[in-house]
């Protein structure tokens, strides 16, 4: 006697499907149309946070897709209860479905909480969703008559469960944007906190993914310490359901420091910490940031504007990534680092390590999971209509207690930019600059532009593109590449320079970016 129909377990396995693909991936969207059918609402492809949205809009799909997993979920329950016998991926598909059934149950509500009350909900909550929670785990995944796949245990599906939950909230409310640049940087948060295969991660990798590091690079002012807090804030937590609470609390986890805010000379006691008497100053024991007392197992440690650090100090933290130890100023004995360190830095690394600046042994330490935060002058160049997501994004920041007062500004600030600024202007200070430029028209209705510092002109380059086409050396493709260059160096947006060249935007930075490539230093076997 078969357990579901032919239909029935198409539904089930691409719900099951759902909990194991990247949220912020066109993949999800696919798994819900073939698991709801008729009743599937079209959204966006990739999803994105809109202030002005009602969650129904955003999530048209959330409530029928629970509906069908708790009645398919309560189906196979039933059968299973009475005996009857599944096939080893029927019992899969099975254990999948009820995992995506209490998240939805338990898990999914809170997209729409301002950051700083889901940061603060009080414990009790937690402990009695996970009361809750244990009772359907027990009725769902602990069947008399049939041995499941997996030996789940309740505490660490919960904290996963929780996991997911945080991940999905941080990454979904801190990174906005409608481009797809926008959309792969939100995947690709999500891949640096669960890798590629959730299901791998689910059995094993959660226990291990904090000995990575990551690194995060972009211009500044591109929110590259906003992507570090999402991944802090989404690390696995083990939870103790005898205590009734998490190992600690994930709002303490993340630790952001400025390498370039710190003396050359204080730097090395800061991060490794020194013994009393190790320097005139050194008056008592000092713990670094490294230590587990500051940054503990589940925590997170960013090291923001890495490329500025001296070679000496470069070293020590290769180290670290190395062998997981450090040494204290002036002590013999070695300690442990513990938790995850996560890197970011504006510069370009490959020109820094041609240049002796940035040794190559610690940039391959660093490099294994790396994240490029986009300009902002990039998404507005492939979905212009982001400035209004951006701006209401942080009027709302600003003002938090009033809806319709963020709404006001943000299409007052909007309209400003519309008349006095235009799509071509280049954001030199990417997301910071309009940050200030919203604060700005709310407090004078105006935002005075800062004249910028002519650009040098890379003469050497351009002279020697100009004695390869004297000479004849350049093949066609050679000749547009660096011809495109030119002019979008002269013109400093893409838009504009395809407009005077006669071409496709995304023609110009497809050539552009081809020539970069090409000049780009081949990093050593």
């Amino acid at each position: 006697m078969a357990l579901l129909s032919a239909g029935e377990w198409k539904i089930a396995e691409a719900i099951a499907g759902i909990g194991y693909v990247n949220p912020f991936l066109p993949e999800r969207m696919e798994l819900e149309k073939r698991a709801l059918g008729k009743e599937f609402k079209s959204a966006h492809a990739f999803l994105q946070y809109r202030p002005e949205c009602a969650v129904n809009d955003m999530f048209p799909n959330m409530t029928p897709l629970r509906h069908q997993s708790q009645r398919i979920a309560s189906k196979l329950q039933s059968a299973l209860e009475a005996g009857e016998v599944a096939s080893e991926r029927e019992l899969e598909i099975y254990e999948d479905l009820v995992l995506y059934l209490l998240y939805a149950r338990y898990l999914s509500n809170v997209i729409t909480l301002p950051v700083s009350t889901f940061r603060t909900r009080p414990d009790k909550d937690i402990l009695q969703a996970y009361r809750s929670f244990a009772n359907d785990f027990r009725f769902f995944l602990k069947l008399p008559r049939t041995r499941l796949p997996s030996a789940l245990d309740p505490d660490v599906v919960f904290a996963g469960l929780f996991q997911i939950e945080r991940a999905f909230f941080h990454i979904f409310r801190y990174i906005v944007g409608s481009s797809l640049s926008a959309a792969r940087l939100r995947a690709s948060i999500w891949q640096s906190i669960f890798s590629h295969d959730m299901r791998r991660y689910r059995q094993s990798l959660y226990r291990y993914m904090g000995d990575i590091p990551t690194l995060i690079t972009g211009p500044s002012g591109t929110g590259k310490e906003l992507v570090a807090q999402a991944i802090a804030y989404s690390r696995y937590i083990p939870f103790d359901s005898k205590k009734g609470e998490f190992e600690t609390d994930f709002a303490n986890s993340y630790i952001g420091l400025n390498l370039s805010s710190i003396s050359p000379a204080l730097i090395e006691s800061e991060l490794f910490g020194h013994k009393k008497g190790a320097f005139t100053s050194a008056l008592s024991d000092r713990s670094g940031y490294l230590d587990p007392s500051i940054c503990s197992m589940w925590g997170s440690l960013l090291l923001d504007e890495i490329g500025e650090l001296d070679s000496y100090i470069q070293v020590k933290l290769l180290r670290v990534l190395q062998t997981r130890e450090f040494h204290p100023v002036g002590a013999t004995q070695p300690r442990q680092f513990v938790g995850k360190l996560i890197a970011a830095t504006n510069r370009d690394l490959a020109e820094e390590m041609r240049e002796g600046r940035f040794r190559e042994d610690f940039y391959y330490r660093l490099c294994a999971d790396r994240i490029e935060t986009p300009s902002l002058r990039q998404q507005l160049e492939e979905s212009p209509d982001s400035i209004l997501n951006f701006v209401m994004f942080i009027a709302t920041r600003m003002l938090t207690d009033s809806h319709d007062e963020a709404t006001r500004l943000a299409e007052q600030a909007t309209d400003w930019i519309d008349k006095n600024l235009g799509l071509e202007y280049p954001w030199r200070g990417n997301f910071r600059e309009l940050e200030q430029c919203v604060r700005s028209i709310l407090i004078r209705g105006t935002y005075v532009l800062v004249p910028a510092a002519p650009t040098p002109v890379r003469r050497t380059e351009f002279e020697n593109f100009l004695a390869a086409v004297e000479n004849g050396e350049l093949d066609r493709e050679k000749l547009l590449q660096g011809y495109f260059s030119h002019v979008y160096q002269k013109t400093g947006s893409y838009r504009s320079a395809g407009q005077r060249l006669g071409v496709d935007w995304r023609t110009v930075r497809e050539m552009v970016g081809i020539q970069k490539q090409d000049a780009a230093p081949t990093p050593p076997s």
